[in-house]
């Protein structure tokens, strides 16, 4: 008796597990991305459920998680793409902060002048009333 050939059943199952883990792994990847997480192939095989060895025999997985990887390492971000401060927010922070400096400076030069009057006045206090020797009862 011969066995029927189920190869091709077997084949197909194999490709649609393949394609369910590939699907797996890149929305963790994007879900990675958006928490921003840091992104390498442990935290994707955690994140997805897949293995190691199963992330690095799909070469469009390795691509997208150097990719991943390589702008994360150029901004120096791991924040959330939503989180992450555009031009015009920085822009205006930019402004914000300069001019919160020039309060800051001019209150500090006040102060400086402050004290000049008042060290002043203490000099004119204290060589009219010359403080008298304590110490020295005859």
């Amino acid at each position: 008796m011969s066995r029927p050939d189920n190869t091709r059943y077997l084949r197909a199952a194999e490709a649609a597990r393949r394609d369910r883990l590939v699907v797996a792994a890149l929305d963790a990847l994007r879900r990675l991305d958006a928490a921003g997480e840091q992104i390498t192939v442990t935290a994707v095989v955690r994140a997805s459920g897949t293995s190691r060895a199963f992330i690095y025999r799909i070469p469009e997985l390795v691509a997208e998680i150097q990719q991943l990887r390589a702008r994360q390492a150029g901004t120096g971000q791991r924040l959330p793409v939503r989180q992450r401060a555009g031009d015009a927010s920085n822009h205006a922070r930019i402004r914000h902060l300069t001019e919160t400096n020039r309060e800051l400076r001019a209150e500090n030069q006040r102060l400086r002048d402050q004290n000049a009057a008042l060290l002043g006045r203490l000099r004119e206090h204290t060589a009219v009333h010359p403080a008298t020797d304590q110490g020295a009862e005859a």
